[in-house]
């Protein structure tokens, strides 16, 4: 039998520990990664007049500058909005929507900028809905109690639907009492 004699390949150490580096810097950027991101957290915007905004932290919410005076907010995101009577309507914003809320309402505006579609739906109240872009077809909807509105820019349309009110009522009762428990501790 002979014997074969294993030469050492000079830079295999330094390939295992460059491999063993690489790994270590991948899982330290893994976890500055996770530490960095944060998951949005409940928020509550409560105005002058009374009405009050729930929404998640990556939501973005402006009232006007004049805010109670002209009684309008824009809204990029979901947000779910209680809002009393008041002398004037309430104008909420978005991207493709103006809706003009008379007295009390409460209803959840789905308005992300970076999607084709919006829908405010109402829980209760009076709401008229009417599209903010140019269009051919721009009759507004009236919204009331259990009705939604959908918007789509890209195939110029406004649909007034049933809204799903058991959905609605557990996803809003959900916020508030995210936002509610977060506030008291």
């Amino acid at each position: 039998m002979r014997m074969v004699r294993v030469h050492k390949v000079p830079g295999r150490r330094y390939l295992l520990l460059a491999g063993a580096g690489a790994v270590l810097c991948a899982s330290v950027v893994g976890v500055l990664a996770f530490r960095a991101y944060h998951a949005p957290a409940p928020r509550l915007m409560s105005l002058a007049d009374g009405t009050e905004i729930f929404y998640m932290s990556d939501a973005l919410i402006a009232p006007s500058n004049a805010y109670p005076n002209t009684r309008e907010i824009k809204i990029d995101g979901e947000a779910f909005v209680r809002a009393p009577a008041g002398a004037q309507p309430l104008i909420i914003r978005s991207r493709l929507m103006v809706l003009k809320v008379s007295g009390a309402a409460a209803l959840r505006v789905t308005a992300r900028s970076n999607e084709t579609g919006e829908e405010a739906d109402v829980l209760f109240g009076h709401v008229e809905a009417t599209k903010a872009y140019p269009s051919r077809e721009n009759e507004p909807d009236i919204l009331l109690d259990g009705q939604e509105v959908m918007v789509n820019e890209t195939i110029d349309l406004q649909e007034k639907e049933t809204a799903d009110v058991p959905g609605l009522r557990s996803w809003s009762d959900a916020l508030v009492a995210s936002v509610t428990s977060r506030n008291a501790r």
